[in-house]
Formats: structure tokens, C-alpha cells, sequence
């Protein structure tokens, strides 16, 4: 075999070494994002756990939210707030979950179906409603707000504008 042949087959070799690597780096980096995903799912599970166990494990917040968002009792200042930082916990929790799927961690409609269905329910409440109407002008980003009241406006039966753009990423 000569020089010149011995030096085509070391680069056939060299070739078929880099299609290997990069098939094992594709793989690595399948993996990699598969754990990455799994921790966000964590986290956000993490996050609405604490409001869960909140509610679940003190009657008195309890009956904060369930009596002060049907306005079956009057709030004093200190109730009035707890019951909208809950509120918020509950609204920045949705938020993460809504960022994760226009992200792509989580599958398209995951935020329709799972957090927007739960804030529905809290949102439609009177003082939900009230809170939600001064809440999200400020703190709040116009894409988010704008899928949130989509998500009401569908349940409620009411049509609005959906920002399209948020759903680009």
C-alpha cells in the first residue's frame, strides 16, 4: 500500500470518526435538554406545591380564599392582603407554566389547560375579578395578560383578541 493510499484511508478513518462524535454529541445533547425539561417540570411543580400546601395545610387561609374571594365577608386591610399576594403566587405560578410552554418546555395548550383553567376559577370570583383588573397593568407582561384573558373570555363565553405574537418564539 502506498504513502498516498495509507493517507486516503487515515482520512476515510478521520471521517468516519467525526460522523461518530457528532452522532454521540447529538445524543449527549438529547439527553442533556430531556434532564433540563425535567428539572423546569420540577421547579414549576415545586412552585404551585408550596401554594398548594399553603391552602391545604392552614384552615385559615383556607377560609381566606374561599370565603374572601365569594365577598361572603368583609376584608379588613391585612386579609385584603393576603388574599392578593395569594392571589399573585397563584397568577406568577401560572405565568412560569405559560413562559415554559411558548419556551417549549411544556407541550402547546399546557398553559390553556392547567393553570389558565385554574385561574378561572379564582379570576371569576368578585374579588378575583377586582384584583385582576388592577393586577395585570401592573406587574404583569402584556403577553401573558392578553393569553389570560383570552383564556376567561373563552370560558366565559366572551370573544377577545389572543396575542398571536406571544405564541412565536
Amino acid at each position: 500500500m502506498s504513502f498516498e493510499q495509507l493517507s486516503y484511508l487515515a482520512q476515510i478513518v478521520a471521517s468516519v470518526g467525526v460522523i461518530v462524535s457528532l452522532i454521540f454529541v447529538g445524543l449527549q445533547i438529547r439527553q442533556n435538554t430531556g434532564a433540563l425539561q425535567r428539572n423546569e417540570h420540577n421547579s414549576t411543580m415545586a412552585q404551585w406545591t408550596v401554594i398548594r400546601q399553603a391552602i391545604a395545610g392552614n384552615r385559615d387561609i383556607a377560609e381566606l380564599m374561599t370565603a374572601g374571594l365569594s365577598g361572603e365577608r368583609a376584608l379588613n386591610a391585612a386579609d385584603q392582603l393576603r388574599l392578593e399576594q395569594m392571589l399573585s403566587e397563584n397568577a406568577w405560578a401560572a405565568f412560569h407554566i405559560w413562559d415554559r410552554t411558548l419556551r417549549g418546555v411544556f407541550p402547546k395548550g399546557a398553559f390553556e389547560a392547567t393553570p389558565g383553567a385554574l385561574l378561572c376559577g379564582l379570576l371569576r370570583t368578585m374579588r378575583g375579578e377586582a384584583w385582576w383588573r388592577s393586577a395585570k397593568h401592573t406587574g404583569f407582561i402584556p403577553g401573558f395578560v392578553l393569553d389570560v384573558d383570552a383564556v376567561l373570555a373563552k370560558n366565559s363565553g366572551v370573544s377577545v383578541v389572543v396575542n398571536e405574537d406571544t405564541h412565536d418564539s
